[in-house]
């Protein structure tokens, strides 16, 4: 999956793309946050990562045995419940407007960075319809910034419903061992 994830990477690196990571194995998992590092690095790129705090220290001890200071210091880290849960639950406003905060002093300097996101959120009314709404308007800002960004789901916690949604707002469908294009508005997921 590393060479899978390099070579899309590589081919995104100046247009963007917005990819729907819908996981179910946590150690792949792990190594694929790892490899998608690896490639924004290899290219120059600086690498947001916004994660929860039981995911984080595996994730953060790899990178500590795979790369050099230099390296990590092109690395930044969120936790994803300041992130998503900011005003106590998921409000797509405000986490938009953070997401835009935190890009800016990047894209305003000319420095690459990309993201990679685990969306995470509390019981909360509509909140499926509220993750849809979000991703749509996230991916309009991407679109806008030409920036390359994962947003990985936990594939037990998104119903087929919201799946449809996420499939119509991304460009790639990533899976544990996989990456397909998608032509969106076009797809029924089974």
């Amino acid at each position: 999956m590393q060479q899978t994830i390099k070579d899309l990477i590589s081919s995104v690196n100046d247009t963007g793309a917005h990819i729907f990571y819908s996981f179910k194995d946590q150690k792949m998992y792990i190594n694929n946050v790892i490899a998608y590092v690896n490639s924004a690095l290899e290219l120059g790129n600086h690498v947001m990562i916004i994660e929860n705090d039981r995911i984080m220290p595996i994730i953060q001890e790899k990178l500590d045995e795979v790369f050099e200071q230099e390296q990590l210091d092109m690395v930044h880290t969120i936790n994803n419940y300041d992130f998503y849960c900011y005003r106590g639950n998921f409000h797509k406003e405000t986490i938009l407007s953070y997401l835009e905060n935190m890009i800016a002093p990047f894209l305003e300097k000319n420095i690459p960075i990309q993201t990679w996101a685990h969306v995470e959120w509390r019981d909360q009314e509509e909140i499926f319809q509220t993750l849809g709404e979000y991703e749509k308007e996230a991916d309009r800002m991407l679109q806008a910034t030409n920036l390359i960004t994962i947003c990985a789901y936990d594939a037990n916690r998104v119903p087929q419903s919201l799946k449809e949604i996420l499939m119509d707002c991304h460009d790639y469908y990533m899976m544990d061992s996989a990456i397909s294009i998608i032509e969106r508005n076009k797809v029924k997921v089974e």
